[in-house]
């Protein structure tokens, strides 16, 4: 696993750029066989070019490029060859034949090994003597199994609609004209489901109705659309909703439901049909009152996908979509990488602004706006990766040339406050994988740097007392991080916990007012956030010390008393409350202070805590029986009246300074 993501991030090795396309209308046409090929399943394709009217002569060129996933080609998952050798090496085999009195010579470009999904290829054909005349033939095969088996091309895991394989011609030595129309496909689920997802909001109220979402899936997360499906489902044994999916809910059935009384409540959806498993949703808490804050659930680190026009003109993202309507996501951003690490950068980056902007209803959906920058490629040192959020969808993209986190006009903290200056819009960093991507946690900004990724399919990044590479070691370092979780899936589909390289990849809760932009983005400027491996608990976590205390927050201390609450999608093997001294880099020494063994799906409890007055950082981690983890972000302990961002809910210095927030999740 790790192996297959070093090769994907290391420099940027990407040969020849894609040509510019005059405006001169090509001469042919194409059309494309199978216009469906399933998911997962190796495939082999027929693109045929028919000549135009103007005939192509000796020195003219069909240029055949391989499909682009927001900013990858195909190489994710195999590459096309001309070189049969390739076959045993994720290579496909591309052959060509032909009609007509002429001779044609076939080529491929390709890059092997690192960097290949960001590189261009394509391949083409020349007419070498001869010429074609109007309705002669070039057919390319991609995937010929004809002597070879193993040649087919790997298809992706994820359905994906309309995708365009675009052609090229080139007449006389001039400039690239775009075959047009060009035909497309789809990435097409089996009408097998072997899975069931149910989602529902971590929070609702007493007799009121809240929606749950069931989603009925393939072995590889994506919905069948056309399930024909009994489905029943049940609260606490009893029946509460049934319903027959057929091919018109496209695989998605949504109901609402009312609870009576309070408490944690769960709902299990089950089929009479064959031995498709039951599944529960995530854990619900209802409550006689509205709380002072919601917790949203969002995966905010992903790359690639596809998006595309349909024939009404309607614009989809299926990124988002799938978040949305599959996931049951509230949250969504597809993170591409710094400008110009990507195919077609700038284009991707005008798709991911506009799916911002319309992928937005505020108390439904956010779709947020960002970027990765990987400051281990163009930065002195180990800088790590960071992804940056944007307060709303005009953000910037940076150049991959940005070095540093600090130190120059050119540093990436530096370019994010250009961007504010010139525009208004804010924007914050938030360190991904510091275990396997490198860290700087000498540079301190908690305001440009109010975050951290603990966990992602990458793994857990929360401590290596080595290295002192860990986000444990961070906060030991001073760092002022709240702690978050996505999953940096690279073929898209946010949410989607059946990823190809890795099963897993975590989410990211936001404990916020209001599920708006604005209220996202505060959140996560506040540190009002916590992780986990991939499911959705509900956690809250708060200290008593005189007044209340948020998740988040840095307060002068006296006597803390920390209190949580955790409900899991499994039994709860362990709860620890964790802290760890600040600004001592070196030692990071982590502190258990407190530990429980609820067995059961739901806990609480307090500590109280004598403190020694030194300041630290104290957070809490869970961990379940099934495997899944989950941490909050911290609470810091501080003795520094003078410190701004300190506050004084209780007093203790003297005056009260602030008012805390309310409990995280009330």
């Amino acid at each position: 696993m790790i192996g297959l993501w070093l090769l994907l991030f290391v420099g940027d090795l990407r040969g020849e750029e894609p040509p510019e396309v005059s405006g001169r209308p090509a001469s042919g046409s194409g059309a494309l066989s199978p216009s469906q090929v399933p998911v997962g399943r190796a495939s082999t394709f027929t693109y045929t070019y028919t000549v135009g009217e103007t005939g192509l002569a000796a020195g003219d060129v069909i240029r055949l490029q391989d499909p682009v996933f927001h900013g990858m080609r195909w190489a994710l998952w195999g590459y096309l060859s001309d070189d049969p050798a390739d076959c045993s090496d994720r290579g496909a085999l591309v052959t060509v034949d032909h009609t007509g009195d002429a001779s044609v010579s076939l080529s491929s470009y390709r890059v092997d090994g690192e960097g290949t999904i960001h590189d261009y290829a394509y391949t083409e054909v020349t007419v070498d003597a001869g010429e074609l005349v109007t309705g002669d033939q070039i057919r390319f095969t991609m995937g010929d199994t004809t002597d070879d088996a193993d040649c087919a091309l790997a298809a992706s895991t994820r359905a994906m609609d309309r995708i365009p394989w675009i052609a090229l011609e080139q007449r006389g030595g001039g400039g690239w004209a775009e075959v047009s129309p060009h035909p497309s496909f789809s990435f097409v689920t089996s009408s097998r489901v072997t899975q069931l997802l149910v989602s529902a909001p971590s929070q609702a109220l007493v007799d009121e109705p809240f929606e749950v979402r069931v989603a009925a899936l393939d072995p590889y997360g994506n919905p069948v659309r056309d399930a024909t499906l009994p489905l029943l489902a049940t609260l606490d044994g009893r029946s509460v909703d049934g319903h027959v999916l057929g091919p018109g809910d496209e695989g998605i059935w949504t109901f609402d439901l009312t609870v009576g009384s309070e408490g944690f409540a769960r709902v299990e959806v089950s089929s009479s049909l064959g031995a498709l498993p039951s599944a529960r949703s995530n854990p619900i808490r209802v409550s006689a009152d509205p709380p002072p804050l919601s917790i949203y659930w969002g995966d905010i680190h992903t790359h690639h996908g596809h998006s595309y026009v349909d024939e009404l003109g309607s614009y989809h993202d299926q990124n988002h979509e799938y978040a949305r309507d599959v996931a049951g996501l509230d949250v969504g951003c597809e993170t591409v990488k710094a400008s110009p690490h990507e195919l077609y950068s700038d284009a991707l980056w005008a798709q991911l602004q506009r799916s911002c902007a319309e992928y937005t209803a505020d108390g439904e959906y956010v779709a947020l706006l960002g970027f990765e920058w990987m400051g281990n490629q163009n930065s002195p040192g180990e800088e790590g990766h960071h992804n940056v959020y944007y307060s709303d969808c005009s953000g910037v993209l940076a150049p991959d040339t940005t070095t540093g986190l600090t130190g120059s006009d050119n540093a990436l903290w530096a370019f994010m406050a250009e961007v504010e200056a010139t525009t208004g819009t804010r924007a914050i960093s938030v360190p991904h994988a510091p275990l396997y991507t490198g860290f700087n946690w000498t540079d301190r900004d908690d305001t440009y740097r109010p975050l951290a990724e603990v966990y992602s399919e990458w793994g857990p990044s929360d401590t290596d007392p080595v290295a002192d590479r860990g986000i444990y070691n961070g906060l030991g370092a001073g760092n002022r991080m709240g702690l978050f979780a996505a999953s940096d899936n690279h073929d898209g589909w946010m949410g989607n916990r059946w990823a190809s390289f890795n099963a897993g990849g975590g989410l990211g809760a936001f404990v916020a007012t209001d599920l708006s932009r604005e209220g996202i983005f505060e959140a996560m400027q506040a540190r009002s956030t916590y992780g986990s491996t991939g499911h959705r608990p509900y956690l809250s976590f708060s200290a008593e010390d005189g007044a209340a205390i948020a998740m988040g927050e840095e307060y002068i201390a006296s006597a803390p008393i920390f209190h949580w609450i955790y409900a899991g999608e499994a039994e709860i093997s362990e709860i620890e409350l964790l802290a760890i001294e600040l600004d001592d880099p070196g030692a990071a020494t982590l502190e258990v202070l407190q530990s429980w063994t609820p067995a059961a799906l739901d806990a609480e409890g307090s500590f109280t805590y004598t403190w020694d007055g030194v300041p630290r950082a104290v957070w809490l981690h869970a961990a379940e029986a099934d495997g899944e983890q989950a941490w909050s972000s911290p609470i810091w302990l501080s003795d520094d009246c003078e410190d701004p961002q300190v506050v004084d809910p209780a007093g203790y210095c003297g005056a009260s300074v602030d008012t805390a927030a309310p409990d995280t999740a009330g």
